[in-house]
């Protein structure tokens, strides 16, 4: 989500493919127990319901940059409340469409300096209500004190991220094996889900790998080896990132990974969010 460059059209058609030739076409449902003996094993360490009427800002704070370079952060409106609101029990993260300006206005708050961890496993519950061609809303880790300076050495880790009206999410890495230069993401299409109802999606951060999940089940796992464990940039802590980013109409030439709006009609976009937990195994301080 950090930075988006053209190699990534090429990834995206892999992905996409990869998630058309799959054997395993069973939609990804919500589990309707939890596994309480893995469970057992883990210790909750960071909690937020979004029970009150505006986010904790002793757990988040508005992303204050915007880059007109840069695709996923180009329309971001920092404190803007009715693009992070919290109402019904849930943050409701937006994006919407400037008639005036013919522009896009997205959401976005992030967890850095308040709350980051190194280890453990984290959990987002969230579903999308409103949605269309241009939606881009993301779940995604950035490192709080990088091992190694500047993107993608610093390492980015995209818990969910969903492109249009998309059936399926994307659960990507990235990283480099040398200075600036990108090692080519695995395709990392899920299966089907039904995003009108709330699912959880998340990942278990460990020393030697990430092990992405969807509703509790694995979908894919990064392993650290002789090519990406040359520069692993995971052995520290990472702050949350949540947001609605949303392409414009096209004529900016910044290159936005769903595509361009054709339609404005449908604005505002919205994921609800109605949780985020962290654990951590009972044995880790």
């Amino acid at each position: 989500m950090h930075i988006k460059t053209h190699n990534l059209i090429i990834w995206a058609v892999m992905a996409l493919s990869f998630a058309a030739c799959s054997k395993d076409n069973d939609p990804i449902v919500p589990e309707e127990e939890e596994n309480t003996e893995t469970q057992q094993e883990w210790s909750l360490v960071f909690e937020d319901n979004f029970d009150g009427t505006a986010y904790d800002t002793q757990n988040w704070s508005s992303y204050q940059t915007q880059s007109w370079s840069s695709a996923w952060n180009r329309y971001v409106v920092p404190n803007d409340a009715s693009l992070a609101e919290v109402s019904d029990g849930a943050l409701h993260m937006r994006a919407r469409w400037n008639d005036e300006t013919d522009l896009p206005e997205t959401g976005a708050i992030q967890s850095v300096g308040k709350y980051s961890f190194t280890y453990g496993k984290l959990e987002v519950r969230a579903k999308f209500t409103r949605s269309g061609k241009g939606a881009w809303p993301a779940i995604w880790l950035m490192p709080q004190n990088a091992v190694y300076n500047g993107w993608p050495d610093c390492g980015e880790i995209d818990v969910m991220e969903r492109l249009n009206n998309d059936a399926f999410v994307y659960q990507v890495i990235h990283q480099s094996a040398s200075p600036g230069q990108e090692l080519k993401p695995a395709p990392s299409a899920t299966k089907s889900i039904d995003l009108n109802e709330y699912n959880t999606y998340g990942i278990i951060k460990s020393e030697n790998k990430i092990e992405f999940q969807v509703n509790g089940k694995t979908t894919f796992t990064h392993v650290k080896n002789a090519v990406n464990g040359t520069r692993w940039p995971y052995e520290t802590d990472f702050y949350i990132i949540l947001n609605y980013a949303c392409a414009d109409k096209g004529d900016s030439g910044v290159y936005f990974w769903p595509g361009s709006v054709t339609d404005t009609t449908g604005f505002p976009y919205e994921m609800a969010i109605d949780y985020v937990k962290v654990w951590q195994l009972k044995d880790v301080e």
